[in-house]
């Protein structure tokens, strides 16, 4: 049973942050050929017009030239809407989005933690979106510039779980850009798997200030690791959503491939940005609250990173 039947194809494409996740996307998609434009800030915008998006990959670099806007007035219509932003900025984005949203367009979500669709849904009352999950080590070097290390994956589908023609044609388009993208009937089992390693890696980096080879390589860090995906566990099933039973060591083995790489987190917080931890240990932590599930962990984690965002502040919270 297919749960929806769009009546137009995905010609014409919104981009939406042009940062380590949009950029390198996007970029891909626009060098194929499809019909792209990027909503960027004004730093991005003066970059990119000026000397392109330029992408420094592992796979190879090369520069594209789209078009480019600052207010989603400035277009009329698109098909789809590639949300590549951070999980705080999406509720400024809703109004402004709206208007393309009422005029047929579909969302693809691609943020951390297990919020966002819930939020956007709330907001339109309407069923609008496909969600995504990016497996991507990247970085944004400069504005206009993305160095991509590793990975470039895209996993997405119907929060539903039944097949989706909308999500069926979003991944034939990735596909066709040559991203490796995978259809999926567990999205959001996929989300909360990757919010195992967003919820403990990402604030403990920041924490540590060290990459995340210090927190491999020590048996008290990695029992927090442990501790916090326990918990992440327990107010997943709360919510419906069962775990793989090895989710704890996959997550850290497979973290042995990073290990020298600092966190998107991390990244955030040195660079003076906000940082995702209302969204991925702030979230937990209310969720466990409205199960009646401790989770202990998650609250130190983000106890210690709002007190370091206090501090970068001047003693002020941000």
């Amino acid at each position: 049973m297919s749960i929806d039947n769009p009546q137009k194809q995905l010609k014409k494409v919104l981009v939406i942050g042009a940062g380590a996740v949009g950029g390198y996307f996007g970029a891909l998609l626009c060098r194929s050929g499809i019909d792209v434009t990027f909503l960027v800030r004004p730093k991005s915008y003066r970059a990119i017009a000026g000397d392109g998006l330029q992408i420094k990959s592992v796979n190879g670099d090369f520069t594209v030239h789209p078009p480019l806007i600052q207010s989603v007035s400035q277009i009329d219509s698109v098909d789809l809407i590639i949300l590549a932003v951070k999980a705080y900025d999406i509720p400024s984005l809703l109004e402004e989005i709206a208007p393309l949203v009422e005029r047929g367009a579909t969302l693809l979500t691609l943020q951390n933690g297990v919020d966002s669709e819930e939020r956007i849904l709330s907001y339109f009352k309407r069923d609008c979106l496909v969600a995504g999950v990016a497996y991507i080590t990247s970085r944004l070097a400069a504005p206009g510039l993305i160095e991509h290390y590793r990975r470039g994956i895209i996993s997405l589908g119907a929060l539903s779980g039944e097949k989706s023609d909308r999500a069926a044609q979003i991944h034939q388009l990735l596909s066709n850009a040559g991203i490796t993208a995978y259809l999926t009937g567990q999205i959001m089992k996929a989300k909360w798997e990757k919010l195992c390693w967003n919820a403990t890696f990402n604030p403990l980096s920041v924490i540590l200030d060290h990459p995340i080879s210090l927190i491999l390589d020590s048996a008290p860090l990695l029992e927090i690791v442990r501790q916090g995906i326990i918990e992440i566990i327990a107010v997943a099933a709360a919510e419906g959503i069962a775990l793989k039973t090895n989710i704890i060591e996959e997550t850290i083995t497979a973290s042995n491939q990073f290990r020298e790489y600092h966190t998107s987190m991390y990244e955030d917080f040195k660079n003076g940005k906000p940082t995702e931890i209302e969204h991925l240990n702030g979230d937990l932590i209310r969720r466990g609250e409205k199960r009646g599930i401790p989770v202990p962990t998650h609250r130190a984690l983000y106890g210690l990173v709002k007190g370091l965002e206090m501090k970068r502040a001047g003693g002020k919270p941000e």
